[in-house]
């Protein structure tokens, strides 16, 4: 999308109003990063005759709850940055662009990452195994959640939340009738509906978690919102546990896959777990440091889980072990996914030095010549 010169110099000098960082933020991403961690290692590496008990259940249940997190806090963080472009009197088509821009390079991301995977886990030597590059994975749908999202830039801030509330019920609602939907196979449809081995998730119902994070993120934009997050995730389980009581509505009742039911009570999860966080004193995100690490770089816990648990690497590990031994292989992946993020924070500050010592080398050297 064009953009007039005005509104690109508006995008890039209109006035900054730093406001205090919302340590709840990393705090719920990092948490997400934990569960993401231990949901991949769960279903990598667990021997198939450990696959059952209570422990086993809870976990998986814990785990489920990684992409749905990422999904809302997606949609939140989005609207969170638009709040600010708005603040900085950046025009809306320019606003509008920003999300879009932001949106294509998460898609070239998950892409990337699935040729990478593709070359490095030696799927180029079996048959198809270039379908693996086209499979609809979660970076997929937050990528085209986000643009799904963006002209909320041209909707006022207080119609958006309504607008996006609306959008996520409405991707809910219609997501049994389409998962219902028997269509020749297509990796363009596979964005609206797909099923293993197609596609790990699909716009249907998943944007509507993003979508809900958008709508949150409006209503956010001002002032944390405990007591309200709480009250609507309390109201989201109430309202998923009833309606799952209640007579089949639809031809198609998969609860785990398709139905509203689960999905409000999974997003009525993700909020309460969003309002206790902002409860939390401002202190408390500083007291857990390493939660807040992987928070500020969760694409790279994503990628590092990914990898770490279904790569080649841990091939000989492939459905074989105890679910103790799973547990701490957690461990040792959250530890290894730390150290990567906190070196990535630690690379701009040495490339700096780095540069820094350059001119100061080459002075000295030439002070000796001389």
């Amino acid at each position: 999308m064009a953009l007039a010169a005005g509104e690109r110099r508006a995008v890039a000098e209109a006035p900054a109003m730093p406001r205090p960082r919302r340590g709840w933020l990393d705090l719920q991403r990092g948490l997400a990063v934990v569960f993401m961690v231990e949901v991949h290692a769960l279903d990598a590496w667990l021997a198939p005759g450990a696959r059952a008990g209570v422990a086993h259940d809870v976990l998986l249940m814990v785990g489920g709850f990684a992409a749905p997190s990422f999904l809302f806090m997606a949609g939140l963080s989005q609207a969170l940055g638009e709040a600010s472009l708005r603040r900085r009197s950046v025009p809306a088509l320019a606003r509008l662009a920003t999300h879009l821009r932001r949106a294509g390079w998460l898609l070239a991301v998950a892409y990337g990452f699935r040729i990478a995977e593709w070359l490095l886990g030696g799927q180029w030597r079996a048959p198809g195994g270039w379908s693996d590059v086209l499979r609809v994975d979660v970076l997929n749908v937050i990528a085209l959640g986000l643009a799904l999202a963006a002209p909320l830039a041209l909707v006022p801030r207080r119609s958006a939340v309504a607008v996006a509330a609306a959008a996520a019920a409405a991707i809910a609602l219609a997501t049994p009738p389409i998962a219902d939907w028997a269509h020749e196979p297509s990796r363009v449809l596979d964005y609206l509906w797909a099923t293993w081995p197609r596609g790990h998730f699909s716009l249907f119902n998943w944007a509507a978690f993003l979508l809900a994070g958008s709508a949150a993120g409006a209503l956010l934009a001002e002032r944390d919102g405990p007591a309200l997050l709480l009250a609507i995730g309390a109201a989201l389980l109430a309202a998923g546990w009833a309606a799952d009581r209640l007579p089949p509505f639809y031809a198609r009742q998969d609860f785990w896959r398709a139905s509203p039911s689960w999905l409000a009570m999974r997003l009525g999860g993700v909020c309460i777990l969003a309002g206790a966080l902002q409860l939390l004193p401002a202190r408390g995100a500083a007291a857990l440091p390493a939660l807040t690490t992987l928070g500020r770089h969760s694409l790279l816990g994503y990628v590092a889980s990914v990898e770490l648990t279904y790569g080649a690497l841990a091939a000989p590990l492939r459905r074989a072990l105890s679910l103790p031994a799973v547990l701490a292989g957690v461990v040792v992946l959250l530890a290894v996914t730390w150290t990567l993020a906190r070196a990535a924070e630690a690379w701009p500050t040495w490339q700096a030095a780095k540069a820094c010592a350059q001119p100061r080398a080459k002075a000295s050297g030439a002070h000796h010549a001389s």
